[in-house]
C-alpha cells in the first residue's frame, strides 16, 4: 500500500472514530438523562463504557484479522444508549431498552470470545454463544409477551405487546426459571474465560489474557446483581442495577484499549527489538530472535536452496542444519496448508525485495490473529534472513558432501564385506583343497625328496589358509554380522585373553550395520592395544629386580544394567572370570590399571569411549578411517588418575 493511501486510511479511521465517539456519548447521556440528572457520578463510567467499546471495536474492525470481533464490540457499544431509554418510561422506549440490553450482553460477550480473531475457538464457545443468545434474547421476549409492563417495573401506559398474557403467579414462576438461567450464563462465561487463558500460548496469552480476566470480573458482577434486579421489579432498582453493571463493565473496554496500545507499541518497536535479538545474523540467531519476538517456541525457518543433487533448476527447502525438509506443496495461491489437526502449522513465505523466494516460516496457527505483528517481524528480518540463507546454503553443501562421503563409505564397506566373504568362502576353500591334494600326492609319491617337498607345500597352503582366516575374521567377524557389536567385542576380548578389572559396557541391541562395523574396528584396535601393552614385561622384571605385587592383570568385565549385558565380574553373571591372575599366558604381564570400554547411542550418533592408562589413541585413530569417512570423528581427553578417554563418534543410520 502506498504511504499516501495508508495515511489517508488512518485519517479516515480517526475521523470516523471521533465522530462516532461523540455521537455515542451524546446519545448515552440523552437516553439516560432522567436517571443521570439524579445520579451524575454514575453517568461517567456508563458513558465511558459505551465510548470505549465503540472506539475499541472500530480500531479492531480496521484490522482484517479481527474485523468480526470489532464489529460485535462496536455493536455492543451502540446498544448502551438503547439500554438507558428505560429511564424515560414512555411509549415504546422501555420495550426497546429491555431488548437492547439483551443484544448488548450477547454482542459484548460474543466479541470477547472472538478476541483477538474472527472465529470462535471450539465447540464449547459456539455452544455458549448459541445458548446465551437463546436465553438472553428469548428469555427477554418471553417476559414481554406473558406479562404486563407494571410487572417489569414500568408504567402500564407504555407500549408492551403481551399476546400470551398469563397470571402473575405463573409469570413469577417463569421469572424464577429465567433467573437461574440468567445467572448460569455469566458463570459459564467465567469458566470459558479461565479455560481460554489456561490454553492460550505465546502472543495470544499476552493479548487476550488481560481482556478475558477483566471480562470474567464483569461476568461475576453481572451474576451477583441479577437476583436483585429481578426480585423486586421497580424502575429505580432496575436503573441502579444496570448502572452498577455498566460501572463494573468499564474494566474490559479499558483493558481492550490498553492491550491495543501495547500492540501498537510492539509494532512500532519491532525493528529495534529484532535487531537487538539477532546481533550477528546466523540461521540460529535469526530463528531465536523471531521466536522471542513472536513468542512462539515452535517457530522454524526453512531456507530455499538450489537442488544440486537432482534437478539444479529447482529449489528445495533446508532447515537450520542444512538438512532437506518436506513441506506441504503450494496451492494455486502460493500458500501451503497442513491437514486440520493438533499439529497443524501456518506456513508464511518470505520473499526478497525483488520478489525471489528466500525462506518459509513454520508458525503456530494462533499467530494468524496477529498478522500485522508477523508481517512487521518479517519485514524487519528481511536482510538478516537473506544473510542467514547464504550461510544455510554453505551448510547444505556441507551436508550434501557428508552424505555423498557416507554413501561412498557404505559402498566401500559393502564391497569389502563381499571381498571378505569371497576370501572366506572361495579362496580359503580353494587353499584347503590344494593343501589336501598336495597331501594326497605326497602319500603316493615314492621318492622321499619329492614327497617331502609336497608335504612342505601342503603345510604352507594350510598356514596360508589359517592366516587368511585370521585376516577375514579380524576385518569382518561373522559374529559381528550375525549377533551384533556386544557378542563380537566379547569374543575378541576372550580371544585376547583379557581378564580383570576393566569394564565393557555395550547395549545388547543392534545398530546400523555400517556404524557397527566402523565402531567395531575402532574398539577392536583399542582392545588389541590393551592386550599388547599387558604382554610387555615391566622394566624392573627385565632388569632382574623383583616385581611389586599387583592386584591382577587387566580384565574385561561388564557392568550389568538395564538393556546392557556382556563380560561380567561378579557372581551369577556369565563372562570372563575376575580375580587374581592364575598361572598361564597372562602371568607376569604388566599391570596398566582398570580399562573401560563403553558404547551408547546419543540421538543419531553411536558413541564409543575407551578409558584406560594404556596409550590406545594412536591405534584407535589409525583404525577409525571408516568412522571418519562416515562423518564421524575421534577425540582424546584426559581422565582421572592419569588415564585418557578416547571417544569415537559415528553417525548411526
Amino acid at each position: 500500500m502506498p504511504v499516501g493511501s495508508g495515511r489517508s486510511a488512518t485519517a479516515r479511521l480517526a475521523a470516523s472514530t471521533t465522530a462516532t465517539t461523540l455521537l455515542v456519548a451524546a446519545a448515552t447521556v440523552a437516553a439516560g438523562w432522567p436517571y443521570w440528572e439524579r445520579h451524575r457520578l454514575a453517568a461517567v463510567p456508563n458513558v465511558a463504557v459505551a465510548v470505549a467499546l465503540v472506539v475499541a471495536g472500530m480500531l479492531l474492525r480496521g484490522d482484517p484479522s479481527s474485523r468480526r470481533c470489532g464489529e460485535l464490540l462496536a455493536l455492543g457499544g451502540l446498544c448502551c444508549p438503547l439500554t438507558w431509554l428505560m429511564s424515560w418510561d414512555v411509549g415504546p422506549l422501555p420495550l426497546i431498552a429491555v431488548l437492547g440490553q439483551s443484544v448488548y450482553w450477547v454482542a459484548y460477550a460474543w466479541g470477547l470470545l472472538l478476541y483477538p480473531g474472527n472465529t470462535l475457538r471450539g465447540r464449547a464457545d459456539r455452544w455458549w454463544v448459541t445458548s446465551a443468545a437463546v436465553i438472553l434474547l428469548g428469555g427477554q421476549v418471553l417476559t414481554v409477551v406473558i406479562s404486563r409492563p407494571s410487572w417489569n417495573g414500568f408504567t402500564d401506559g407504555v407500549l408492551w405487546p403481551a399476546p400470551l398474557l398469563v397470571g402473575r403467579a405463573r409469570f413469577e414462576a417463569a421469572l424464577d426459571v429465567l433467573l437461574v438461567l440468567y445467572v448460569l450464563v455469566p458463570v459459564t462465561f467465567v469458566l470459558l474465560a479461565v479455560a481460554r487463558i489456561r490454553a492460550a500460548r505465546g502472543l495470544e496469552r499476552v493479548v487476550a489474557g488481560p481482556v478475558l480476566l477483566s471480562a470474567g470480573f464483569v461476568a461475576l458482577v453481572t451474576a451477583v446483581t441479577y437476583p436483585g434486579l429481578m426480585a423486586e421489579p421497580e424502575l429505580g432498582r432496575i436503573e441502579d442495577a444496570v448502572a452498577l453493571q455498566g460501572a463494573a463493565s468499564i474494566v474490559t473496554p479499558v483493558a481492550l484499549l490498553a492491550v491495543g496500545a501495547h500492540r501498537r507499541l510492539l509494532l512500532a518497536t519491532t525493528a529495534d527489538r529484532l535487531g537487538r535479538e539477532i546481533g550477528s545474523p546466523t540461521p540460529a540467531s535469526v530463528r531465536a530472535a523471531l521466536r522471542a519476538l513472536l513468542r512462539d517456541a515452535t517457530l522454524e525457518v526453512y531456507y530455499h536452496q538450489p537442488d544440486t543433487c537432482h534437478q539444479p533448476d529447482t529449489e528445495v527447502l533446508v532447515d537450520l542444519h542444512g538438512q532437506v525438509v518436506d513441506l506441504p506443496p503450494e496451492d494455486h495461491r502460493g500458500e501451503r496448508s497442513d491437514r486440520p489437526g493438533p499439529e497443524q502449522r501456518w506456513y508464511v513465505p518470505v520473499r526478497s525485495a525483488a520478489g525471489a523466494p528466500v525462506a518459509v516460516l513454520s508458525i503456530d496457527p494462533v499467530l494468524r490473529c496477529h498478522r500485522r505483528q508477523v508481517a512487521a517481524a518479517l519485514a524487519a528480518a528481511a536482510a538478516a534472513l537473506e544473510q542467514a540463507r547464504a550461510q544455510s546454503g554453505l551448510r547444505a553443501q556441507l551436508v550434501r558432501l557428508g552424505e555423498e562421503r557416507r554413501r561412498a563409505a557404505r559402498t566401500q564397506a559393502h564391497e569389502w564385506a563381499l571381498v571378505g566373504r569371497e576370501l572366506d568362502d572361495g579362496v580359503r576353500r580353494r587353499l584347503a583343497e590344494l593343501a589336501a591334494a598336495a597331501g594326497d600326492v605326497a602319500r603316493t609319491v615314492s621318492e622321499p625328496a619329492t614327497a617331502r617337498a609336497l608335504a612342505e607345500i601342503g603345510e604352507g597352503l594350510r598356514a596360508a589358509h589359517g592366516e587368511l582366516a585370521d585376516i577375514a575374521r579380524e576385518a569382518h567377524p561373522a559374529v559381528l554380522e550375525r549377533d551384533g557389536l556386544l557378542p563380537a567385542l566379547e569374543s575378541l576380548a576372550a580371544g585376547l585373553g583379557l581378564g580383570g578389572p576393566s569394564l565393557l559396557q555395550v547395549p545388547t541391541g543392534r545398530f546400523d550395520t555400517t556404524a557397527e562395523r566402523a565402531m567395531y574396528a575402532a574398539l577392536a584396535a583399542a582392545l588389541r592395544a590393551i592386550a599388547a601393552a599387558d604382554a610387555v614385561p615391566p622394566p624392573d622384571t627385565a632388569a632382574g629386580m623383583p616385581e611389586p605385587a599387583a592386584a591382577g592383570p587387566v580384565v574385561s568385565e561388564l557392568a550389568v544394567g538395564p538393556g546392557v549385558s556382556g563380560l561380567a565380574a561378579g557372581p551369577g553373571v556369565s563372562g570372563l572370570a575376575a580375580g587374581p591372575a592364575a598361572a598361564g599366558p597372562t602371568a607376569g604381564r604388566r599391570e596398566w590399571g582398570a580399562a573401560r570400554v563403553e558404547v551408547r547411542a546419543e540421538g543419531a550418533m553411536l558413541v564409543g569411549e575407551v578409558t584406560c592408562a594404556v596409550p590406545v589413541a594412536g591405534g584407535v585413530r589409525a583404525a577409525a578411517d571408516h568412522a571418519r569417512a562416515l562423518g564421524g570423528w575421534v577425540a582424546v581427553r584426559g581422565a582421572a588418575g592419569g588415564a585418557t578417554t578416547t571417544r569415537v563418534t559415528v553417525p548411526c543410520g
